[in-house]
């Protein structure tokens, strides 16, 4: 039975929702941070904090030890270049030793159901190959796993796209999302660690609602109460332009040229199954979000 639960990534938009519904689902969760101070300002107190650094091995093992499983969710940075040193592989990889040499039982990842483009219609991005490079270390490691797919996060594509009083989206998709939340996705990260033994799993999550870009952002403008917002839909061609010279450009370009231009297909068939249906709508969201 699992229940002593190290986290990497706990404090970012994803990872510190699932950090919480771990910990109140009465895990016993300990996370790996860089400024401990920092992290008791927005971490429950039930969650144990530890100071360290991913890239020294003698931190990983002084934090995995003892630990029953793992979950990660690590993304690479718009600041990153190719030849970087990139988390979500050099950082993983470091991260999987140490986990094999703790004995950890069972390997959970956080990856994305977009970087299924790689390759699409001729596109080429060195992130998506990072992200597959990724899924593949963890396949490889030896340790039961599991490993999310997610469509697009409700809660990121508005943080993203939401600049003061305007929602500023980036040209428009072809094909509609299954846009499922965060609270959704981390009642399932919960669920299958409740759920699953010593078999390996790979869940594409997908939610309850199907839309395009456009349609997503006119529906949160809709239901969104806070304050009266607007859609605006800024051209594609002027962000790559300026892409041109910066990379934080760059990557919002290339990010939004396989989001505008991905066929998602439902898959989402067993993780509703073993995990449960996600139950918030886009709507929804959008009345009850901050």
């Amino acid at each position: 039975m699992i229940k002593k639960i190290a986290v990497f990534g706990a404090t970012g938009a994803v990872g510190l929702p699932v950090t919480k519904a771990l910990a109140d689902a009465g895990y016993q969760v300990s996370v790996l941070v860089r400024d401990a101070d920092k992290a008791k300002t927005i971490l429950p107190e039930n969650v144990q904090i530890v100071e360290g650094n991913i890239t020294y091995h003698h931190d990983l093992k002084r934090f995995l030890t003892g630990m029953d499983a793992v979950y990660c969710s690590l993304n690479v940075s718009p600041n990153e270049d190719i030849e970087d040193y990139h988390i979500e592989t050099d950082g993983l990889r470091e991260i999987i030793n140490a986990s094999l040499e703790c004995s950890v039982r069972r390997f959970i990842y956080l990856s994305s159901i977009l970087q299924n483009y790689q390759h699409e219609n001729d596109f080429d991005w060195w992130v998506f190959d990072v992200k597959n490079e990724a899924v593949n270390y963890v396949r490889d490691s030896g340790m039961p796993y599991t490993i999310f797919c997610p469509s697009i996060f409700m809660d990121r594509f508005v943080a993203q796209y939401k600049h003061g009083k305007t929602l500023q989206i980036i040209g428009e998709s072809r094909f509609p999302f299954y846009f499922i939340s965060v609270a959704d996705y981390a009642r399932m990260v919960v669920n299958s660690i409740k759920a699953l033994g010593n078999e390996d799993r790979e869940y594409n999550l997908q939610g309850l609602d199907c839309y395009s870009t456009k349609e997503a952002a006119q529906l949160f403008v809709k239901n969104y109460s806070k304050e009266k917002l607007r859609v605006k839909i800024g051209a594609f061609s002027w962000v790559k332009f300026l892409g041109v010279f910066d990379k934080r450009q760059r990557y919002k370009a290339k990010y939004a040229e396989a989001l505008n231009n991905y066929s998602e297909i439902f898959t989402g068939d067993m993780a509703w199954d073993e995990l449960g249906k996600p139950s918030i709508t886009f709507a929804e969201f959008a009345k009850t979000t901050d």
